[in-house]
């Protein structure tokens, strides 16, 4: 498998892990009682479950063409794109702090690629 290929798998492994956990907490505030039944009856849980999944196996598919040691690592760009869609989706602010640790994940990421 090529970079160009792995590199896109990561970001669909990544993306999705993200986006699943974007609907699952859409789902619970839309949940005003939680119990099993109103989470089996929201579509949006399903939907970040559906994602939850497409990441797993996306993540399987990089485990079979990639190290370990540099695939798990790699996936912590699902905190990156997490704090996104949080600025984006929950109007929820980026501290300097937290614009440090995603500049560090990023760094790292990187230096393990190479």
């Amino acid at each position: 498998m090529n970079w160009f290929v792995g590199f896109i798998l990561l970001l669909m492994t990544t993306l999705t892990g993200s986006v699943g956990a974007l609907y699952l907490k859409k789902a619970m505030n839309q949940i005003t009682d939680l119990s099993a039944a109103n989470v089996l009856r929201s579509g949006t849980a399903y939907l970040g479950l559906f994602f939850y999944v497409l990441s797993a196996v996306t993540n399987i598919m990089l485990l079979t063409f990639f190290e370990y040691s540099v695939v798990f690592p790699m996936t912590s760009l699902s905190y990156v794109w997490t704090a996104m869609i949080s600025v984006f989706v929950f109007r929820e602010h980026l501290t300097r702090n937290k614009l440090i640790a995603i500049m560090l994940i990023i760094i790292g990421v990187f230096v393990l690629s190479q």
